[in-house]
């Protein structure tokens, strides 16, 4: 196993579930989403009790770069191709509420996780992709987002340097350390009533009735009425309906000793596939590069592809030629992505004591936070339209 640059050091794990509990709603999954989960039942009065399989945010949620993203996957203008302008315009903003939420978590919690809003930069790398941030911008503004094209002396010198010509600037856009986050969440849950066990692997998962679900672990069960399912790309090991729904993809990741700050806020490039930033501290996070091996990523083994990790070592090299880079950590994680590209979130086809979150297709910070919030409310209150917005059965095929 490879350890992230957030993930260490790992806090002393809490302790693991032994004998059987009963509660309102038994939570599978310590991410982004189950954690949110948690917090927001409790809160709601809801008896919630959490099993994370290892410790919170030690899997996708604290193993990707931090980014926090508005939209899908794609750029704007593919995304209005794909879905159809009005419903990725409606997705759209159903992320910017996401990050307000988020926001919001860090300010009334007070947490401690190097929070920054100072917008995300997508770069061009061709001339097709250039057009395709033009049209993307043009299509923000239209649809009443905050959109800024930098080109020329506008664009930062460090870009123009390395061989761009033209960045997309999204001013709302921030990065987050996702580990010590949602670790903030799942405290503040603990304090208000959830039940947190780790080290407690759910085996099988009984929810074929609503009331009576069982989740099954090695030294004891959960007996609820409902269960939410916040495993992301293990989704179909508790519920085989998103088997061929939610695909396991790994992601290559590295970070270095603090350096210059030459990046003041997420760049992406390369349509995505290249991305990295400096955190609070000057360390520079980097990841991606998966284009380049697709077939060999499609995993869900949290191994270091050795190829990738190479190509990105050059490119920090590249990027930071005067000075002597010490690469501190190289680790790898796993996301899951969706068929749509969408997330899945909503009543589990097939178990109807369940509801899911999962398959972020690489934006998991863009959406689960209110994924969990939304998972809450249906269980509790039986609607949501983030829900409704992205329920799994659009996949129903």
């Amino acid at each position: 196993m490879t350890l992230s640059r957030w993930l260490d050091p790992l806090p002393a794990p809490r302790p693991g579930l032994v004998g059987d509990v009963t509660c309102d709603v038994v939570v599978i999954g310590g991410g982004l989403t189950g954690v949110s989960a948690a917090l927001r039942l409790a809160e709601l009065g809801a008896d919630a009790v959490l099993l994370e399989a290892r410790q919170v945010a030690m899997s996708a949620t604290g193993r990707n770069a931090g980014f926090i993203l508005q939209g899908t996957a794609e750029r704007y203008d593919r995304a209005c191709a794909l879905l159809g302008r009005a419903r990725a315009s409606e997705i759209h903003r159903w992320t910017l509420e996401n990050h307000r939420r988020i926001a919001e978590r860090v300010a009334s919690l007070g947490l401690d996780c190097g929070y920054q809003r100072r917008g995300s930069l997508q770069l061009g790398d061709t001339p097709q992709e250039e057009h395709e941030l033009r049209a993307s911008a043009r299509m923000l503004v239209e649809d009443g987002f905050e959109a800024t094209l930098l080109e020329g002396d506008a664009l930062p010198a460090v870009h123009r340097d390395a061989g761009y010509h033209l960045g997309l600037l999204l001013p709302g856009d921030g990065a987050v350390d996702p580990a010590r986050f949602v670790r903030g969440l799942a405290d503040a849950a603990h304090r208000a009533g959830a039940r947190l066990y780790e080290r407690t692997p759910v085996l099988t998962l009984d929810a074929a009735e609503a009331g009576a679900v069982v989740a099954h672990t090695p030294q004891g069960e959960v007996h609820a009425a409902l269960a939410v399912v916040a495993t992301n790309a293990r989704v179909a090991e508790l519920l085989p309906w998103f088997a061929d729904k939610v695909d396991p993809v790994r992601g290559q990741m590295l970070a270095t000793a603090p350096l210059p700050l030459r990046f003041d806020r997420p760049i992406y490039a390369n349509h995505g596939y290249d991305y990295w930033r400096q955190d609070e501290a000057g360390r520079l996070v980097l990841g991606g590069w998966r284009n380049l091996d697709p077939e060999t990523e499609r995993s869900t083994e949290e191994i270091l592809n050795d190829a990738i990790q190479a190509r990105m070592t050059r490119f920090v090299a590249c990027t930071f030629p005067d000075v002597d880079v010490r690469i501190t950590h190289r680790w790898a994680g796993i996301m899951g992505f969706s068929r749509d590209g969408l997330p899945l979130v909503g009543p589990a086809p097939g178990a109807p004591g369940a509801v899911a979150g999962v398959g972020y297709t690489g934006h998991g910070f863009g959406f689960a936070a209110l994924a969990g919030d939304a998972l809450a409310e249906l269980v509790l209150e039986g609607q949501h339209p983030f829900c409704e917005a992205l329920r799994p059965r659009r996949l129903d095929y």
